[in-house]
C-alpha cells in the first residue's frame, strides 16, 4: 500500500469518528454559541492540536504501549475523568451567571489562548480518542511507515479535525443559535455539564 493510499484510508476512518459527538462537539458548540464565533475557532483549533499531539504519540506506539502497560491506561482514563468532571462543574456552576456578549467582537489574546488551551487539553485527557488513534494506526499503519507518512499524517490530522470543528463553530455562531442559547442558557448550561459528567464518571467507573 503506498503512501497517499494509506494516508487516506486513515484520514477516511478517523473522519467518521471525528463527526461523531462527543465532548469535543459539545464543547466547541457551547462556546461557539455562548461566546462568540472567534471564542468557538479557537476552541476548534485547540481540539485539532490535541488531535495533532494525539497523532504524534499514536505514531510513536501509543497502542503498543498501552497494551503492555495497563496501567498507563488506567491513569488516562482516570486524568479524563476527572478532567471532564471539572469542566461540568464549572459549566454547571456558571449555568445562572447572566452572559453578556460583544456582538461578535473577538476575545483578547488571554481569552482566545483560554479557548484554545480548554480545546486541547479536553481532546488530549479523551482516552477513546486516544485508543481509536493507537487502533487505528496498528491497523492501517505499515510495520515500517515510510518518512513522508510519517511526516504527512501530523498536519493531515490537523486539517482533518480543524476543518470541522471549525465548521461546527461557524454553524452555531450565528445569530439564531446564540439567541436561542441566551434564551434558554441555565437549562443548556446544565445539561452541557451534566453530558459532560456524565463521560467523566463512566470513564472514571470504567477505570476501576
Amino acid at each position: 500500500m503506498d503512501t497517499f493510499t494509506t494516508l487516506a484510508s486513515i484520514l477516511a476512518v478517523l473522519f467518521i469518528g471525528v463527526i461523531s459527538p462527543g465532548p469535543s462537539f459539545v464543547l466547541v458548540a457551547r462556546t461557539a454559541i455562548g461566546n462568540s464565533r472567534a471564542a468557538g475557532v479557537a476552541s476548534a483549533l485547540g481540539m485539532a492540536a490535541g488531535a495533532c499531539v494525539l497523532c504524534i504519540v499514536a505514531l510513536l506506539g501509543l497502542h503498543a504501549v498501552l497494551q503492555q502497560v495497563p496501567l498507563a491506561y488506567w491513569g488516562l482514563k482516570l486524568a479524563g475523568g476527572i478532567y471532564l468532571l471539572y469542566l461540568a462543574y464549572k459549566i454547571w456552576q456558571g449555568a445562572k451567571t447572566p452572559l453578556v456578549l460583544a456582538d461578535g467582537a473577538p476575545p483578547s489574546a488571554a481569552g482566545w489562548l483560554r479557548h484554545f488551551v480548554i480545546g486541547a487539553g479536553t481532546m488530549v485527557s479523551n482516552p477513546k480518542a486516544a485508543m481509536v488513534y493507537g487502533v487505528i494506526f496498528a491497523a492501517l499503519l505499515p510495520a515500517t511507515p515510510s518518512a513522508a507518512l510519517s511526516l504527512a499524517l501530523p498536519p493531515s490530522v490537523f486539517v482533518l479535525e480543524g476543518s470541522w470543528y471549525v465548521l461546527v463553530a461557524l454553524a452555531l455562531s450565528s445569530a439564531r443559535p446564540r439567541q436561542t442559547y441566551l434564551q434558554a442558557k441555565t437549562a443548556i448550561d446544565r445539561a452541557t455539564g451534566a453530558v459532560l459528567g456524565l463521560l467523566g464518571i463512566k470513564l472514571l467507573l470504567s477505570s476501576r
